[in-house]
C-alpha cells in the first residue's frame, strides 16, 4: 500500500513519550488560518519556489509538461491553479529553488524509515507519531503504518483534528494507537467554522469515540489570540475535556509564525500577520485554570 507523505522528521523529543519519528501525511479537510504546514494541506505534492536560491538557469522551464505553469513574469513563478506538482522541475533545478513537498511511499518504505531510530524507541518507550496534514485522510494507509508500527514493539501516536465523515477511518485506525493528540481549537461552532473552514460538531462527534477507544487521548489546544486565547473559552475547552472519558491532560501550545514563510513560497497570503504569540503570563495563567480544574497540563507539545 502507498500513501502520500511530505516529510519525516527523525528524533524528535515532542508529539508522544520517548524519542520519537515523526511521519507527515499530506491531506487536511481543515483550512485553519494559522496553519503551519500550509504545503500538507492537499493529498497531490506541491513545488515550493524560493526565490533566493534561482539562478534563472531555465531548465525548470524546459521540462514543464504544463504549459504556463512556470512563468518568469509571474511575480510567484509558479501558477499553482495549472501546476500538478509532478516535480520534474524540482528535479532538474540545480539550486534547490524548486522544492517538491508529498511523495508517494510505500508502508514498508516509511517503516524502513522510522525503524533507524529504533534503538532509541526501546530505551525511551518512544515510537513513530503520525501527523499531517490529518492522517485520517488517508485512513488506509495510516491505519496500515500503525499496525506495522505496532508489530515492531514500538509505541503508536496519532495527532489529529478528530475531523472524519468516514466511521471506516476510526474503526480502522483507533485499534492501533497508543495515544492520540486530539486537537481542540474553538468550542463555538460559528468561530470554529470562521477560523478553520469546518464545523466543529463532527469532531466532537468523534472526539468522544477517539477518548474511549485510543489508549489514551489528550487535549492539545493551540493557543491562538483572538479565536480561544481568552478566559472563557478556555474555561469551555477543560469542561469539554472533562467531559471525554478518560481525558486527564491537556496541552497549551501558544501560537507562532514559524511556518508563515511557506505562504510566501507558496505564492499566497498568510493571513494572520498582525497576531502575536501569547505571554509566557498569559500561557501561565492559562495553565493555571487548566490545573485548579483537576487537570494535568503542559506548556508546548
Amino acid at each position: 500500500m502507498e500513501g502520500s507523505v511530505f516529510n519525516i522528521q527523525r528524533f524528535s523529543l515532542n508529539d508522544g513519550p520517548g524519542i520519537r519519528t515523526i511521519v507527515f501525511l499530506k491531506g487536511c479537510p481543515l483550512r485553519c488560518l494559522w496553519c503551519c504546514n500550509p504545503e500538507s494541506q492537499k493529498l497531490q505534492p506541491v513545488v515550493l519556489y524560493q526565490a533566493e536560491n534561482c539562478i534563472h538557469c531555465g531548465s525548470c522551464l524546459k521540462v514543464c509538461p504544463v504549459p504556463g505553469a512556470l512563468s518568469p513574469d509571474n511575480p510567484h513563478f509558479i501558477d499553482y491553479d495549472k501546476c500538478n506538482g509532478c516535480g520534474e522541475c524540482a528535479a532538474v533545478c540545480p539550486a534547490d529553488a524548486l522544492v517538491q513537498k508529498g511523495k508517494k511511499m510505500t508502508v514498508q518504505q516509511v517503516i524502513r524509515e522510522v525503524k533507524k531510530d529504533a534503538s532509541y524507541y526501546r530505551r525511551t518507550n518512544g515510537g513513530m507519531t503520525l501527523s499531517g496534514g490529518e492522517p485520517l485522510m488517508q485512513y488506509k494507509f495510516a491505519a496500515e503504518l500503525l499496525k506495522a508500527a505496532k508489530d515492531q514493539g514500538w509505541n503508536t501516536t496519532i495527532e489529529t483534528t478528530g475531523y472524519t465523515t468516514n466511521e471506516e477511518a476510526l474503526d480502522l485506525v483507533l485499534p492501533h494507537v497508543d495515544l492520540a493528540l486530539l486537537d481542540a481549537k474553538a468550542p463555538n461552532d460559528e468561530i470554529h467554522k470562521k477560523f478553520t473552514n469546518v464545523s466543529n460538531q463532527v469532531i466532537r462527534k468523534n472526539a468522544a469515540r477517539i477518548a474511549r477507544e485510543a489508549g489514551e487521548t489528550i487535549i492539545r489546544v493551540p493557543t491562538i489570540p483572538g479565536v480561544n486565547a481568552d478566559d472563557q473559552t478556555i474555561a469551555e475547552i477543560i469542561e469539554y475535556a472533562k467531559s471525554l472519558q478518560g481525558v486527564h491532560e491537556i496541552h497549551l501550545l501558544p501560537y507562532h509564525t514559524l511556518g508563515e514563510n511557506k505562504y510566501e513560497l507558496l505564492g499566497i497570503p498568510y493571513r494572520m500577520p498582525e497576531t502575536k504569540t501569547p505571554s509566557r503570563e498569559t500561557m501561565n495563567h492559562f495553565k493555571d485554570m487548566v490545573e485548579a480544574a483537576g487537570l494535568k497540563c503542559k506548556i508546548g507539545g
